[in-house]
């Protein structure tokens, strides 16, 4: 068998370089195309760039370097994102090995809000309404009522490319005539002027932070994608020692890392083997430890819970050291992540996708263990590293949420590797939703919550220590967001040092799962996002199926945000969440037990808000309440000179009638 692998290798060598091989493929078309050929001033469009070889092929692979000929008129990012600046014409290019590709981009002046009146929303208690910027010319008028109503107004950004930012205006104005006036708020009126809160990250966000990005910096998924394959053409001898599963007592070299290059090499010891993972202590552990009855319950709760749970939301890790086991090692290397003087906060455990790729030869990682390795802190009773007292209690209690996310990165990263189709890493938002998703969901087969229950918090809290353990961080991040929604989104990038945008991106997901799984089959669902080959937004979408557009998913989120759990009459079903009671969940973490939902009241005469900003699959809330027989009420969604409709692609008002 190794000598008809290694002819069928050469075979194929020599049929790629001899005197009737295949020509080397090149570049020789770029077509550009953008998504828009005309935009208003702050409204964007993506360009994309068809590569073709000299057979008329499309090449995958190639960068693009991207330009405009005005940029005064229209930029472009180095994704390719263009940018209506001011009114006129430019050209938009695509470069490709040194071919161009163009496409042309015309900007239109803004719109000037309400020129051809208001449009009236007068909805039932219960409904809700999605309307445009563009097509309200950014002006709604709520309509008089004899009987006292309510209204929530949200004023978003339904944009599918991530982390656009733009700035806007809100105006409110009692009556039946819409104002024309471009004046603005001086700073003593201005109600609500929002912008990403600086976040202390702790050890374990930061240090994950910079994880995720050496991940997607130094490692590329079609480089270990070849090395799996090429597999069966190496050496048995390269898999006979780790075909054997170690005995307790064994003892074995790891290499630790922070990255591909930085890494140190440690000896640990077998502690404990179970069905489906093998628990080692580094040899440098501080004394006062884990006992082997600890290791043994850190073993069958994985076994029976965690690994079970995780493999069925989101498939198997590869299993490259052929022993059908993750590697739990517990190692003092961890504990240093976490700086001195933190006795309450630290950094619980970590997965390394570079242990998944070759340690040798081109493309490779250095650090590579060549095997599924999750690193956790060691107990340290005594403090004897940087001074924080790691007890075994808190470190086992700490950790069991831990080992559920990070088992999710590994399988991500696994399922990828072995996919047929060229894969890339997931988006990091959507990489941390599903990995969040898998702490909650392993806490709701724990404690036997079904799918379909909409469990709140007496029901999720009849055990303390599994609360804390799976389902406390998600609804704490949850919290940040909805203090902040504005600047803060799911889809963001953020997410890899933002405790708000994670908490947004779970909450999404979650969402998403409870309304657009296909067949209702959430497992399915995640599974098939788990699989790729689509990243972020993409990915979501595709999934979901069924042609549901990014506004619509959004629209049904940032209202289930508000609705959920609310009481009001009417409301459907898509306005909230199917499997939790997020007021009752949320509210039980604020020290007033209220929701804590930033909502902006429109009250006076003449209301303006500006300074307001809205990411990427967010928005600001707005509050109307009015007693019986008072005067219609307008409001104007505006740019940032106070006059002309938002033109940001994406500005959107959802509007839900609440009394």
């Amino acid at each position: 068998m190794r000598k008809s692998g290694l002819l069928f290798a050469l075979s194929l060598i020599v049929a790629c370089k001899g005197d009737g091989g295949v020509d080397p493929l090149v570049t020789t078309t770029v077509a550009v195309t953008s998504s828009a050929t005309q935009i208003a001033v702050n409204e964007t469009a993506q360009a994309t760039a068809l590569v073709k070889d000299q057979n008329g092929n499309p090449l995958t692979g190639k960068t693009v370097e991207w330009s405009s000929l005005n940029p005064a008129v229209a930029s472009v990012t180095p994704a390719g994102l263009i940018r209506g600046v001011a009114p006129g014409s430019s050209t938009i290019q695509g470069r490709v090995d040194g071919i161009i590709g163009s496409a042309a981009i015309i900007v239109i002046v803004p719109s000037t809000a309400c020129l051809s009146g208001p449009t009236t929303v007068d909805l039932a208690v219960g409904a809700v309404r999605v309307l445009s910027a563009a097509a309200t010319s950014g002006c709604i008028k709520l309509a008089q009522s004899p009987a006292a109503t309510d209204y929530i107004v949200i004023a978003a950004n339904a944009n599918q490319v991530p982390d656009e930012l733009p700035t806007y205006v809100i105006k409110s104005d009692e009556g039946e005539i819409v104002p024309n006036t471009t004046l603005l708020a001086t700073p003593s009126r201005i109600i609500a002027s929002l912008s990403v809160l600086a976040e202390t990250l702790s050890p374990q966000l930061a240090f994950e932070r910079g994880l995720r990005r050496i991940e997607r910096e130094q490692l590329h998924i079609p480089d270990a994608q070849r090395a799996w394959r090429g597999r069966g053409l190496e050496s048995p001898l390269r898999y006979s020692v780790s075909v054997a599963i170690p005995v307790v007592g064994e003892k074995t070299q790891f290499k630790v890392p922070k990255s591909c290059s930085n890494f140190t090499t440690i000896t640990a010891t077998v502690q404990y083997i179970s069905n489906r993972s093998i628990i080692y202590t580094d040899d440098t552990s501080p004394s006062g430890g884990f006992t082997s009855t600890d290791f043994q319950q850190i073993g069958d709760e994985f076994d029976s819970l965690i690994y079970p749970t995780d493999v069925s939301l989101f498939g198997n890790p590869l299993d490259l050291d052929n022993n059908q086991r993750v590697i739990i090692l517990y190692t003092p290397e961890v504990n240093k992540l976490t700086p001195s003087g933190t006795p309450n906060s630290f950094v619980g455990g970590f997965f390394f996708a570079g242990d998944l790729f070759p340690s040798s030869g081109s493309n490779s990682c250095a650090q590579s263990n060549v095997a599924e390795v999750f690193y956790a802190l060691s107990p340290d009773p005594a403090g004897a590293i940087n001074g924080n007292v790691r007890s075994t209690s808190q470190v086992r209690q700490g950790t069991r949420g831990t080992i559920a996310h990070e088992l999710e990165h590994m399988i991500n990263a696994s399922e990828r590797i072995r996919s047929p189709i060229a894969q890339e890493f997931e988006d990091v938002w959507l990489d941390e939703a599903l990995a969040h998703f898998a702490e909650d969901y392993t806490g709701r087969v724990l404690r036997g919550i079904g799918d379909s229950e909409n469990a709140d918090f007496a029901r999720l809290s009849t055990n303390i220590s599994d609360f804390n353990a799976f389902f406390f961080q998600n609804f704490a991040r949850l919290q940040r967001y909805l203090q902040n929604p504005g600047p803060n989104a799911p889809t963001s990038q953020l997410a890899d040092s933002s405790l708000a945008a994670r908490g947004a991106a779970w909450a999404l997901l979650r969402y998403t799962a409870d309304h657009y799984a296909p067949g209702g089959d959430i497992k399915a669902f995640t599974r098939a996002l788990a699989g790729g080959p689509n990243t972020g937004v993409n990915n979501l979408l595709t999934r979901i199926g069924g042609g549901v557009p990014f506004d619509t998913l959004i629209a049904g989120w940032m209202v289930a945000n508000f609705a959920d759990d609310a009481g009001i009459p009417g409301l459907a079903s898509k306005y909230t969440y199917n499997t939790y009671n997020m007021r009752s969940n949320v509210s039980a973490l604020t020290a007033a037990r209220t929701y804590p939902l930033l909502i902006n009241v429109i009250q006076g005469g003449a209301f303006v808000s500006n300074n307001l900003s809205a990411r990427s699959a967010s928005g600001n809330y707005f509050r109307v309440t009015r007693s019986g027989g008072a005067p219609a009420r307008s409001i104007r969604f505006l740019n940032e000179d106070g006059r002309t409709s938002a033109s940001f692609t994406g500005a959107t008002f959802y509007v839900l009638r609440v009394q």
